[in-house]
């Protein structure tokens, strides 16, 4: 997500008046982020809580709605054409305290905004032999939510059992503790971005909608 030109070379008098909305769009956005934000909606206000989303602002899922360029394509902008008035839903940036006292929304399922601290997490279940490289980083957890630690490595091996037999298990090794499953017992992680993703985000979010990196810590 790079910080967008709002003064992108114009072809047309419709290219011209995007470039103006958009300018409008950031300095909201902005002053807003700069006031504290943490959180957004996102979604157009239909008084249908299933189209209304509340974000933590780094989610993968806002990312293309602060990308404001990108979201007026030649459809939106041929519609714009006809109509100087119409706009394009902009998410709503809120602070903390902001965010609890929303209704009508629900929050998301990929970036658990978990404004109250009652949310429950959002775990994904797979079987032993499922977890790859690209779980590295993610909280393994029980059945109930409770962490057991972040995975460090997993590996499916073959151990000789008592009478000789081989026998597969998964070995995973978290931040705590070392665990074993055989290939397809369940096991449950909780599926947020690992933090080295999350600061990436982070940094590009004030790349598009701070005043400078220092801010980020």
């Amino acid at each position: 997500m790079e910080r967008p030109d709002p003064e992108r070379p114009a072809s047309s008098e419709t290219d011209a008046l995007v470039n103006r909305i958009v300018a409008d769009e950031l300095e909201t956005l902005r002053q807003a982020f700069g006031d504290g934000a943490e959180f957004a909606v996102a979604g157009a206000d239909t008084g249908r809580d299933r189209e209304r989303v509340l974000h933590r602002l780094e989610c993968s899922v806002l990312e293309p709605h602060l990308d404001r360029h990108s979201r007026w394509d030649d459809r939106h902008r041929a519609r714009l054409g006809g109509d100087p008035g119409y706009r394009l839903p902009l998410p709503l940036l809120l602070t903390r305290e902001s965010a609890q006292h929303l209704d009508g929304v629900r929050s998301c399922k990929v970036c658990w905004p978990n404004v109250h601290g009652t949310d429950p997490r959002p775990l994904r279940q797979l079987q032993a032999k499922g977890l790859k490289p690209h779980h590295v980083g993610h909280m393994l957890s029980a059945e109930d939510g409770s962490s057991l630690g972040t995975i460090i490595r997993s590996a499916l091996q073959t151990e000789p059992t008592f009478d000789g037999r081989p026998r597969d298990e998964v070995e995973v090794v978290t931040s705590s503790r070392t665990l074993y499953y055989t290939p397809t017992e369940p096991v449950y992680i909780w599926d947020l971005p690992t933090d080295d993703v999350a600061i990436e985000r982070k940094i590009r979010l004030f790349q598009l909608l701070g005043s400078g990196l220092s801010q980020v810590n």
